[in-house]
């Protein structure tokens, strides 16, 4: 990978034709695309960072596919030994 994980704007990266095809299926907010061929790595840093920003463990839950159990594990696994930490 070797890349940083950051936000892009659909409409500054995508043909217009595309973006327009992509909003008949979803019409707005924050839309995911992994890369494909991965491990969950980047998947995890993304749901770590979307935590540590403070997104709800049930909203990631929904954007990842992955049950908010789930989250909350891969949350704790990339915290280390912090205890008492808002998880949910």
């Amino acid at each position: 990978m070797g890349h940083k994980l950051g936000y892009k704007n659909a409409a500054d990266i995508l043909p217009e034709e595309l973006v327009s095809e992509i909003r008949k299926y979803f019409t707005g907010g924050m839309l995911w695309i992994p890369e494909t061929g991965t491990d969950h790595k980047e998947r995890d840093e993304i749901i770590v960072s979307l935590k540590n920003n403070g997104v709800p463990t049930k909203e990631i839950a929904a954007l990842a596919k992955l049950t908010p159990c789930h989250i909350r594990r891969i949350v704790h696994k990339h915290s280390g030994s912090q205890t008492g930490a808002n998880i949910n």
